[in-house]
């Protein structure tokens, strides 16, 4: 029978040692997994068991500051319509996306931008152009979520072992880390965290866009043969460079929450070290080799809270 992963590493660790590491029938040794560390509770789905880590949070969300008469008023969202046509419009009286309705040219467009705006199609006027911030206005509060993973490579063909979420749960927002204490749990936490994000069409993440939503995408395929697509996409990575990228020495989210939130983060987990450390967990199941890790992804997600009320008046 093939090893699983988790079994291939403590095989690897226990290679040319004797007696104490290895099971019985020349098999590999598996510790128990860990529990009752950091308050978390063991839970399972049909998929299989996960860690979940929960607390509630001193945090309330941030105003949100866009406006949705602005989508109203946004011709440049209509194909067609660039900043030159739009101006023409304007001079011409027409400043409303209804005001085109029934234009010969444009009519078929403008009614198609209106049904999006009514639907709360976020993913179709974001991709015509149409600001984050004022699309986030067509969503309550407790349609949002922020996320951030902790994986053990780049590439989604590895396994992610943490997912961290906060959003609305009985009117308060909490946090929730959904821990993989061995490869074999991952199924497990992907099909928690799935029903959550399913039920959230609002995402908001650092560099989600590009790395947080293909890598859980892929893993989602692997084990579900599906994926997910919010309606609205907020990576604030995105408006940080836009804003800061020259006054900034760089934009990773440390750096971020030192210069712009005035919060110094001290004894932070480099990235680099996070595989390797829960490459070890898993072979011993120490639960002193993943705390840097949570606290280091419940403060990523904590100001991903502050800098989401931030951004919106910069």
């Amino acid at each position: 029978m093939a090893l699983s992963l988790g079994d291939r590493l403590r095989r690897h660790q226990l290679d040319g040692k004797r007696g104490a590491g290895t099971a019985r029938g020349g098999g590999v040794f598996q510790p128990e997994l860990a529990s009752g560390f950091m308050g978390g509770t063991v839970k399972a789905n049909s998929y299989a068991s996960y860690y979940l880590i929960e607390k509630d949070l001193r945090l309330d969300f941030p105003p949100l500051v866009g406006d949705t008469k602005h989508l109203e008023q946004e011709l440049q969202l209509v194909p067609g319509i660039g900043p030159k046509t739009a101006e023409k419009l304007q001079k011409a009286g027409i400043y409303w996306v209804e005001d085109l309705a029934k234009h010969k040219r444009f009519g078929e467009g403008a009614t198609k931008v209106l049904e999006a705006i009514a639907a709360r199609d976020a993913l179709s006027l974001s991709r015509r152009g149409a600001s984050d911030w004022d699309l986030a206005k067509l969503f309550q509060p407790e349609e949002f979520v922020f996320l951030d993973l902790e994986t053990t490579g780049l590439c989604f063909t590895q396994p992610l072992f943490l997912i961290g979420l906060i959003y609305f749960e009985e009117g308060e927002l909490c946090l929730r880390q959904f821990l993989a204490r061995s490869f074999e749990e991952e199924a497990g936490v992907i099909g928690a965290v799935t029903e959550i994000l399913g039920e959230r069409p609002v995402w908001v993440s650092y560099n989600g866009l590009t790395f947080d939503e293909p890598f859980l995408n892929g893993r989602l395929r692997y084990y579900l043969g599906e994926s997910l697509k919010p309606q609205l996409h907020v990576d604030l990575l995105r408006h940080v460079r836009r804003h800061y990228r020259d006054l900034l020495p760089d934009c990773r989210l440390t750096t971020v929450e030192t210069y712009i939130l005035d919060a110094y983060r001290s004894g932070d987990i480099p990235g680099y070290m996070i595989p390797e450390l829960y490459y070890q967990f898993v072979m011993y199941q120490e639960p002193a080799l993943l705390e840097a890790i949570l606290l280091h992804n419940a403060r990523d997600l904590e100001t991903l809270v502050r800098l989401l009320g931030m951004l919106q008046t910069s």
